[in-house]
């Protein structure tokens, strides 16, 4: 139990750092509950079993199994035997996958998307539409050339 204690203080003395890393993960189109536990994992940078993480997010066991397999799967955290239970571990090397995921982002939707723009432009819209299009498309570039930079300058 001293260890459980020694956790829940570590995350009351830096629940806005744990609060904003959930919000931040969030954005990568993690839900709720599995942001949360990831971000509690990044705050106690320990091994933890899915007890010890349930009683820290206050969420069921079967939902962190659930995010725990699509963690893993993603390869943001790995298991390890400890006992008869399996503790799961932060990846040494997570900011790979999220910069995958930008990439995706910007391949699979951004892209596309201002393809799709490019081409409504000039074909016959009234001026309003046209000019709403027009905005959209400039709020994408900038998106695109945002997230050009950060995958090209993560090594992508």
């Amino acid at each position: 139990m001293g260890e459980l204690s020694r956790y829940r203080r570590s995350l009351e003395e830096l629940e806005p750092i744990v609060e904003g890393l959930k919000r931040l993960i969030m954005l990568l189109g993690f839900p709720d509950s599995c942001a949360h536990a990831l971000a509690v994992m990044y705050v106690i940078r320990e091994p933890l079993i899915i007890d010890n993480l349930s009683q820290l997010t206050g969420y069921a066991r079967t939902t962190l199994f659930t995010c725990m397999n699509i963690l893993e799967r993603l390869g943001l955290v790995s298991k390890k035997r400890v006992g008869r239970k399996y503790a799961y571990v932060l990846a040494s090397k997570p900011s790979k996958v999220i910069l995958s995921r930008f990439r995706e982002v910007l391949e699979r939707g951004v892209s596309p998307l201002i393809k799709t723009l490019e081409t409504l432009i000039g074909s016959g819209l009234k001026e309003e539409e046209e000019t709403k299009i027009r905005e959209i498309l400039e709020d994408l570039i900038g998106i695109k050339e945002v997230l050009t930079k950060v995958v090209s300058e993560g090594g992508g």
